[in-house]
């Protein structure tokens, strides 16, 4: 499967000093298309291939991490990954119902997970279980 196109990411709203893990799983698991949720791999070599010819063309001359080592930093991390299906990917995927800006100002909101959300759901929490994230 060829990824073609070139994204950046620019997140003013949570700047902090922390692995790429971080980014790279609150991206995978909150703006994904649920064709796209168990591509999680060839995502990870692209992001990798890019992020080292990057640093590369950047003239970066400290040591650049290893598929392995940025491997091992999503396993580390990937607590946050659950948290990202768990609280940001609802919000993303609502009901239609919930859509309109009136729903969600009402004093006593109802927040109903959508049928996409639960499908993608019982995708990813057997994946979760497996790597011990839960």
């Amino acid at each position: 499967m060829a990824l073609y196109g070139v994204c950046r990411f620019v997140d003013y709203q949570c700047g902090y000093w922390t692995s790429p893990a971080a980014d790279l799983h609150y991206f995978l698991y909150s703006s994904l298309s649920p064709d796209l949720m168990d591509q999680h791999h060839i995502l990870l070599q692209e992001y990798y291939k890019y992020l080292t010819e990057t640093l590369s063309a950047l003239g970066y001359r400290g040591s650049q991490p290893t598929l392995a080592e940025l491997q091992r930093q999503l396993q580390e991390r990937g607590p946050y990954a659950v948290l990202m299906c768990c609280a940001i990917l609802p919000i993303f995927l609502p009901e239609r119902k919930d859509i309109p800006i009136k729903n969600v100002l009402k004093e006593e909101v109802v927040f109903h997970l959508s049928e996409e959300y639960k499908e993608i759901m019982k995708k990813l929490l057997p994946m979760f279980e497996e790597k011990g994230w839960l």
